[in-house]
């Protein structure tokens, strides 16, 4: 009886050591668990999220692209009021902070859809007028493609001249890309006004202000074809025109 008891005293602190290293090895292995668990875990989520990368860079290739073009179906059917950088995000299918990664807000927005517009605009203006035989003929065709732009594009051409963007300084691109197209007027009679001696410089004002005068009085409709006796837009156009028939020719 004494010898078991002094056995036990003397075995009863070694149970105690041994039971207290394996708690200290158990805590310790299952830390590791934890610390591999987790780093599995973020090389999935990092896995993961590279995988998404490619697929929305695949299916959107330009991102800037994707939400001008969703910008532009937006204005057409929803007009300015519907169109949003969370908009765009809905449309695009990315998430509500993508798009502040290439617009910081509307109005950043804006002048890009604008932009977009008078490069369009000056394109269509440039390719109506190709062939055209002399001042006239050419003024009437870069009017013509002007007036009929802005009449299928009239919530785009009202950002493009909107007081939204008024101060169009604050956007030297977009100041750059909107005097494409009094450019091509001011080309076109150029040739004209150095022949004659005329000041090419307010000859294109005058021109210029005619063209985008009656095509704004069109798209607000507060002017049609058919209230002054003309067949069509072209026909309004050309023979308003008119009137500056001889300083054209």
């Amino acid at each position: 009886m004494f010898l078991r008891r002094r056995i036990s005293i003397a075995i009863d602190p070694c149970i105690c050591t041994v039971q207290s290293w394996l708690r200290r090895v158990r805590i310790t292995l299952r830390g590791v668990a934890l610390r591999i668990q987790g780093t599995v875990f973020m090389s999935a989520e990092t896995a993961t999220a590279v995988d998404f990368q490619k697929k929305f860079k695949y299916h959107h290739g330009n991102l800037r692209e994707a939400l001008l073009a969703a910008a532009l179906d937006i204005l057409a059917t929803d007009g300015i009021d519907g169109l949003s950088l969370r908009s765009l995000a809905r449309a695009t299918g990315v998430t509500q902070a993508a798009p502040y990664s290439h617009f910081r807000d509307k109005d950043e927005l804006l002048a890009a859809v604008a932009e977009t517009g008078f490069q369009r605009l000056a394109l269509s203006m440039a390719e109506a007028a190709t062939g055209a035989k002399g001042a006239q003929e050419k003024i009437e065709k870069l009017a013509c493609a002007y007036a009929r732009f802005a009449v299928d594009n009239k919530p785009l051409f009202g950002i493009m001249f909107g007081r939204e963007l008024a101060d169009i300084k604050r956007f030297p691109t977009l100041a750059m890309t909107a005097g494409k197209s009094y450019a091509l007027i001011s080309a076109a009679l150029a040739q004209k006004a150095a022949a004659t001696g005329e000041d090419a410089r307010f000859l294109t004002v005058a021109v210029w202000s005619l063209c985008h005068g009656l095509t704004t009085l069109i798209v607000e409709e507060k002017l049609s074809p058919a209230q002054i006796g003309a067949a069509d837009l072209d026909t309004l156009v050309k023979r308003t025109l008119g009137v500056l028939a001889p300083q054209l020719g």
